[in-house]
């Protein structure tokens, strides 16, 4: 469930009628004001229903976009957290599942990814080494030795980022980083959901109901087709990835994913990356964000909300 769900009351400071408490008691402004984006007051206080401490078992795989179009629906079924990250002018479509430890067989439960972290980055680090050889400061073995992932990539982006040819080259990098990374992991639920933004970035996200959970319409994958068309038809210089995930319908009337019980919405984020801190750059990619990837989203997402 969104989030908003679990709250159980809140403290709202409202111009007309000072400080009050509302719960679900009170009925629809309790629903109104749990997202009311500060329309009707500032929250000073939360109450939210909360589940123990615990851990969870992350499976992450590389599939096809028609296989992940295929399987999504059983993957819902399946698993308790869904994210798919789509790669841009690229057939692959990262796949990352959590689960409760406590209903996951041990046989279930593969080695995680036997690659060491130089040969997972290595696609990475051998396109930034080959891209800055000729130039006054190539990147080195020494120098990439210490950089993340997220550092590796914003590295190779800030070389050209709005050439589209240069972001498939780091696009294509980056799906064969994620092919070498394959396998399971178990860490505490906080340390595995929690959001990684991977630096400076801009994020534009829609949300938009996609039939029942019981019932799934097709409306994801069908918007998800239509934006990658169009992305690679306009050669947008998109990078990866495009995320996606998937929640139950909220009771809150505000909420991007209001809806009756039992609805099922998904959630798509794009992302253009700030590589830099060249001021002329960041305004380009800025421009090119705002002006045509977030026009293209917001057009075919309005066919669905």
């Amino acid at each position: 469930p969104p989030v908003d769900n679990f709250v159980t009351s809140f403290k709202l400071v409202t111009p007309a009628e000072g400080t009050i408490e509302l719960s679900p008691k009170d009925g629809e402004i309790f629903h109104l004001a749990r997202v009311g984006l500060g329309c009707l007051g500032i929250v000073s206080e939360v109450t939210m229903k909360v589940i123990p401490a615990h851990k969870l078992v992350e499976h992450t795989f590389v599939l096809t976009r028609d296989e992940a179009k295929a399987q999504l629906n059983s993957l819902l079924k399946f698993h308790k957290h869904v994210r798919y990250m789509w790669i841009p002018y690229e057939d692959a479509v990262i796949v990352v599942t959590n689960d409760p430890e406590d209903e996951v067989s041990e046989e279930e439960i593969e080695e995680a990814s036997s690659a060491s972290n130089q040969e997972r980055f290595l696609p990475l680090t051998n396109l930034l080494a080959e891209l800055t050889e000729d130039t006054k400061e190539p990147f080195t073995d020494e120098m990439m030795r210490g950089m993340g992932f997220g550092e590796l990539r914003d590295a190779l982006l800030a070389i050209n980022p709005l050439d589209v040819g240069h972001v498939k080259r780091v696009n294509r990098a980056e799906a064969e980083f994620w092919r070498r990374s394959e396998g399971y992991q178990v860490k505490p639920s906080d340390q595995l959901l929690q959001f990684d933004c991977g630096g400076q970035q801009w994020v534009w996200e829609i949300c938009f109901p996609t039939g029942q959970y019981s019932r799934n319409s097709g409306h994801d994958m069908e918007l998800m087709e239509r934006l990658l068309l169009e992305i690679e038809k306009k050669n947008i210089a998109a990078p990866a990835p495009i995320e996606q995930r998937w929640t139950s319908s909220s009771s809150s009337l505000m909420s991007p994913a209001f809806g009756p019980l039992g609805g099922l919405h998904s959630w798509v984020g794009i992302i253009m990356y700030l590589p830099s801190e060249k001021e002329n750059q960041r305004g380009d990619i800025t421009e090119e964000f705002k002006e045509r990837y977030c026009r293209l989203l917001r057009r075919i997402g309005q066919e669905y909300t």
